[in-house]
C-alpha cells in the first residue's frame, strides 16, 4: 500500500506542502500530504499514518480535502483543503490521544 502513495507523496511531488506529527515514544507519525498524481484535475490532500515498527503506510479515511486545478481561485482552493486537511488529522490526533 505504501508504494501507492509514496511516489506523490515522498518523493516526485515536491510542489505540494506537507504535515507532519511524528511520536518519538512510539516512532510513529501522522502525515499529511498529497495523494494524486500532479497531471490529475482534481488535486486531494490525504492524511497517512505510518505506524511504529516501519509497516506500511496506511491511509486514514476523513473528509475529502480537493481542490480542481483548471479553476484554482475558485473555493475550495488548494490553501482551503490544506488547512481542512490540518484540521483532520488535528482531530484525528486527538481522538487517538483519548484512547491512549
Amino acid at each position: 500500500m505504501a508504494s501507492r502513495y509514496a511516489s506523490g507523496l515522498f518523493f516526485e511531488d515536491r510542489r505540494r506542502p506537507i504535515a507532519q506529527w511524528f511520536n518519538p515514544a512510539l516512532n510513529a507519525a501522522l502525515l499529511v500530504g498529497i495523494e494524486t498524481s500532479a497531471e490529475w484535475p482534481v488535486q486531494r490532500f490525504g492524511l497517512f499514518y505510518a505506524p511504529a515498527g516501519g509497516g506500511a503506510v496506511i491511509k486514514v479515511h476523513t473528509n475529502t480535502h480537493e481542490w480542481f486545478t483548471r479553476t484554482p481561485k475558485e473555493s475550495p482552493t488548494e490553501e482551503e483543503a490544506f488547512a481542512a486537511a490540518l484540521v483532520s488529522a488535528e482531530s484525528f490526533l486527538h481522538v487517538e490521544m483519548d484512547f491512549l
